[in-house]
């Protein structure tokens, strides 16, 4: 299965060393963790409001690091 951006955000609040890279390089991070293009430019474009709609499907809210 293909990690999501969920996985991906939900990951970065329990890996401190995910976080540490997050900081210094979000979207190639993101890229190394395995997110697709639509989900990189999410990341990119900074897009919250989408990413956050991604995770009612799992009642779950994000946690965004903006840096």
């Amino acid at each position: 299965m293909a990690k999501s951006i969920v996985d991906f955000l939900v990951e970065l609040d329990t890996n401190s060393k995910l976080m540490e890279a997050y900081k210094k390089d979000p979207v190639a991070t993101a890229a190394d963790y395995g997110l697709s293009g639509e989900e990189l430019k999410l990341i990119e474009d900074k897009n919250w409001e989408e990413v956050s709609k991604r995770f009612d499907d799992i009642k779950k809210a994000p946690r965004v690091i903006n840096y």
